[in-house]
């Protein structure tokens, strides 16, 4: 930790409670019982970037019409849309800040989702889009991923929706690489599918890892184990960031690239939340240590690390773009500690040391 320890010191500053109280649990390994630990949760929830999240869901109680008009009512009611402000984004959001679970403006944000975000003809989070060109069922892997991650984190991992919908990852997630014929039955579409086509999604396969760091163990069946096995190989054959078919290019879909470090996360994610996943999971490979030696190459002079990349709009942002980020440094210094190249004073078991993962 010595090595770090003014940047840690930095984290631990009143001034940004989210950054502090995650910094003690996942870097120094406290305890979430300690007063410290707690006073931070605190005051996490009550200034930004949650209390703009809850309040804004708080008031935004009516459906919004820009997107029943583009979309559809029930892709509007689904919280999918307006991107980034919807309640979908609001949850994932919330979850990537660990907000307290019990929280009763939380838990009401994660019903909503649970009740509009949940498409029960297909079983698992989706919606459907009311085009001028037709109806259309949106089964889009990473937001089923991204949901099944969020409710976890925020204390529903008990709920069926959510065990459904990871069941219908498990059960569908392609892993294709190009050159495939993409089947035209149900969930699939054929030449017109954009998430499982010929070379299926890359985000798609980094969400359901991620998912599956955060699932109980009760959601681990054979079939389950077997996807995780397909998917951490799909990534090991990108090397996290890069084609598979022409190495010395970087994944890019149009405005996500891995190799830029992002907040908050979205449909994609970056260099230090994929090899965070894979950590998580247990694996070890020189692509991971190659991705971690890139996201140390770009601290900058005082070892710090910078926002590269924010989505927008948002209802409050965890950084500016181009600035040193606390949130970036400690998201950094997490990943460190994953890959063992952080040593903490305290011997706690942090939590980021997932219960749920499977060897």
């Amino acid at each position: 930790m010595d090595g770090y320890r003014d940047q840690i010191a930095w984290l631990l500053e009143d001034d940004a409670p989210f950054v502090k109280y995650n910094a003690l649990i996942e870097v120094l390994g406290r305890s979430k019982d300690e007063p410290e630990v707690r006073e931070s949760l605190r005051r996490m929830m009550e200034t930004p970037p949650v209390s703009s999240i809850l309040r804004n869901q708080q008031e935004d109680t009516g459906l919004d019409k820009s997107a029943a008009k583009n979309f559809g009512v029930e892709a509007a009611r689904s919280g999918y849309f307006p991107k980034y402000t919807g309640v979908t984004w609001r949850a994932l959001f919330l979850g990537q800040v660990g907000a307290e679970p019990g929280n009763p403006r939380v838990r009401d944000l994660c019903e909503h989702l649970l009740r509009n975000a949940f498409d029960g003809r297909m079983g698992a989070f989706g919606f459907r889009l009311e085009w001028k060109r037709g109806v259309e069922d949106a089964v889009i892997p990473c937001f089923i991923g991204n949901m099944v991650w969020a409710l976890c984190r925020l204390g529903f991992s008990g709920r069926r929706e959510v065990r459904e919908s990871f069941d219908f990852l498990v059960k569908y997630q392609r892993f294709d690489d190009g050159g495939f014929s993409t089947p035209v039955d149900w969930p699939y579409r054929g030449k017109r599918e954009r998430c499982w086509g010929s070379h299926t999604c890359y985000w798609g396969i980094t969400k359901m890892l991620m998912a599956m760091t955060a699932v109980p163990k009760s959601y681990w069946p054979a079939e389950a184990v077997e996807a995780r096995r397909r998917g951490v190989e799909f990534v090991l054959l990108h090397r996290l960031l890069h084609s598979s078919h022409d190495p010395s290019k970087p994944i890019t879909t149009k405005n996500a690239r891995p190799t830029r470090l992002f907040a908050p996360l979205t449909y994609f994610d970056d260099a230090i939340e994929i090899a965070s996943t894979l950590l998580k999971l247990g694996i070890s490979d020189p692509a991971i240590d190659a991705a971690v030696d890139l996201v140390l190459s770009k601290r900058n002079e005082r070892g710090r690390w910078v926002l590269e990349g924010t989505p927008g709009p948002l209802d409050a942002r965890f950084g500016t773009k181009g600035k040193e980020s606390k949130w970036m440094t400690f998201r950094a210094l997490r990943m460190l500690r994953l890959a063992g190249r952080l040593e903490v004073s305290q011997p706690q078991r942090s939590s980021v040391q997932t219960e749920n993962s499977v060897s």
